[in-house]
């Protein structure tokens, strides 16, 4: 009981000290992570236009190639993630003088979630990555594995350039915390609430927790599984979730421009 005493104060001035990131700095387009991205009309540019800090890219091993794809009965011949995102990134950041955006400190996240087994699909990503020194080398181009990850006890058998997208569920050693580019989870794990009406006592307290748990170990938080519209955009902002998922980036970014 001690303990649980000595931590909840710790708790609530934290809490109370995020919660005042909004005034201190505003939510820009890099705290965007474009959901799917592979969808939009035009993969890559769209979200890259509006200087988004994340795009998303799931992908399948299929024989010896990743394919860019939502699922499998999907996967189209043309759609290579080498030919949409690493070779199309790679000219960008040489054209800007080895930054991600043109004279910015801004860094550009790939996220690229693994939809075949972990350790085949990971593997041939890093022998692909290899040929592409500018971007594994670059710090302001970082790659984040999520999906069907390797084993946490297995992340230091990959480069020092791959990071892994952390679960809250998990508990990880120190070691591991530092191979963690982000926390994500699925908004539905916490509550069904849509946007309209009031979020329950509940799930709000359930959800300042694990906000609070995540930075307290330094790290940004993403929801997946949030309904695309401005009501839950705010209720995140307001709350501190320091990334946010989007299929709608321009809509989002628009928003974000409103509230400065």
């Amino acid at each position: 009981m001690m303990k649980t005493i000595i931590l909840l104060p710790w708790l609530c001035c934290l809490s109370c000290a995020v919660a005042q990131r909004v005034s201190i700095h505003p939510y820009l387009a890099s705290d965007i992570f474009a959901h799917n991205d592979y969808e939009q009309t035009i993969p890559l540019f769209t979200a890259y236009g509006q200087g988004v800090g994340f795009i998303e890219a799931d992908i399948f091993l299929v024989n010896d190639s990743l394919m860019v794809s939502h699922s499998f009965k999907d996967i189209q011949r043309n759609r290579r993630l080498e030919n949409m995102y690493l070779k199309p990134l790679d000219s960008l950041i040489k054209k800007n003088d080895q930054r991600a955006y043109p004279g910015s400190e801004q860094i550009l996240t790939l996220s690229i979630d693994l939809k075949t087994n972990g350790v085949p699909t990971l593997n041939r990503l890093v022998k692909m990555l290899s040929v592409y020194p500018g971007l594994i080398q670059n710090k302001y181009f970082k790659i984040l594995i999520s999906g069907s990850m390797p084993a946490p006890s297995d992340w230091n058998n990959y480069p020092d350039y791959i990071f892994f997208d952390g679960r809250p569920e998990i508990i990880y050693d120190s070691m591991q915390w530092n191979r963690i580019g982000i926390v994500s989870t699925s908004f539905r794990n916490y509550t069904t609430w849509d946007g309209s009406s009031v979020m329950s006592n509940e799930d709000e307290e359930k959800i300042k927790q694990l906000i609070a748990t995540v930075h307290s170990r330094h790290k940004k938080l993403r929801f997946w599984a949030t309904p695309d519209q401005p009501a839950i955009w705010k209720y995140l902002i307001d709350r501190d979730v320091d990334i946010l998922g989007t299929d709608d980036v321009k809509g989002l970014k628009q928003f974000l421009l409103k509230m400065k």
